[in-house]
């Protein structure tokens, strides 16, 4: 084995779990799960990574590994207990080697409040099917916050962007909820990576 390869070999000394999403048969909830470990090389980069087409950047990683043919941008990596949300997969300068590009977000587990979907009886007239709530994990990032004052009273709208794997499909006016906070309604989809679902959505409350 040559020195240089023995450097390459060496240079991967960290642990990274290649986390996949997994769907609940019986509730629906969508989480992500450990699949596989591999030994990485796993680098902090000067830049941030634009991981959002309208939300605020993070901070961006390099992850390099040994081949991994089953790996894709709908996959996650969690390394020393940061979340990695995958934004590029390349080959690297050395053949044997497969350089990711992510960034570090920190995913909530949120509740999904679809709305009653329209449909048909058995008459075909238009009836209303109800939507069962289900958990995902989400990533929520900054896009702006604004204030509103009137005469009577001032509310606060705040907006953010939420990124989601694709798997998670909602609609203009689905309710999403962070726990026992007020509810986030859904504004906008943006769904044309092939990889990933992003939704600007919005909560009001009385300020």
């Amino acid at each position: 084995m040559s020195e240089m390869h023995e450097q390459l070999s060496s240079a991967l000394t960290e642990k990274i779990e290649i986390l996949t999403l997994v769907l609940d048969d019986e509730t629906g909830a969508l989480s992500w799960v450990s699949e596989r470990k591999r030994w990485a090389a796993v680098k902090l980069d000067s830049q941030r990574n634009l991981f959002s087409a309208v939300g605020v950047g993070a901070r961006g990683v390099t992850v390099t590994i040994r081949p991994d043919r089953r790996l894709t941008l709908r996959d996650a990596i969690r390394w020393n207990g940061e979340f990695l949300h995958l934004t590029a997969i390349s080959m690297g300068a050395e053949r044997d080697r497969q350089e990711i590009r992510a960034a570090i977000c920190h995913p909530e587990t949120l509740t999904a409040k679809p709305q009653d979907r329209t449909g048909r009886d058995a008459r075909n007239r238009p009836v209303a099917i109800p939507q069962a709530a289900y958990t995902f994990p989400g990533i929520l990032a900054e896009r702006y916050y604004r204030s509103e004052e009137d005469e009577v009273f001032r509310r606060e709208t705040l907006e953010r962007v939420l990124v989601t794997p694709k798997a998670v499909e909602l609609r203009t006016g689905d309710l999403i909820q962070q726990g026992d906070s007020t509810p986030y309604t859904v504004l906008q989809r943006l769904d044309l990576e092939d990889y990933k679902n992003e939704y600007v959505i919005e909560r009001r409350r009385d300020a």
